[in-house]
């Protein structure tokens, strides 16, 4: 099948409806199931999380932080290396997104924890 094919097949399929995100239905979880996530993946989504954070937050001896990515950054330009500066201010960038999204995820297993686990 041929690209356009393809395309055409997936342009229909959408006008049609099928596959849309806007028609989501409650999903629904038996006791047991909410139990074992309560209980095995929410603390560790917590701790995976946390570990994250800190590691991005850290100082600059933590490999992967903000700091040592600047200090590493600071350290190529000064060799005269801007290509691998503009790396690692690229790979900067990066770590501040994946802050934003660590943070969403903490907000959203807690409230899955409040709604569904009780008060832990």
């Amino acid at each position: 099948m041929n690209t356009s094919r393809i395309g055409g097949l997936v342009l229909g399929l959408l006008l049609l409806g099928a596959g849309t995100a806007s028609a989501r239905e409650a999903i629904t979880i038996s006791p047991e199931k909410v139990q074992k996530i309560c209980s095995e993946r929410v603390p560790r989504v917590e701790s995976r999380v946390k570990a994250l954070t800190d590691r991005i937050n850290g100082g600059p001896e933590t490999l992967g932080s903000k700091k040592w990515i600047e200090q590493k950054a600071a350290d190529a330009r000064k060799a005269g290396n801007t290509a691998r500066a503009d790396v690692l201010d690229a790979r900067l960038k990066l770590r501040d997104a994946q802050l934003v999204k660590l943070g969403k995820a903490a907000e959203r297993v807690a409230g899955f924890k409040s709604r569904h686990c009780g008060a832990k």
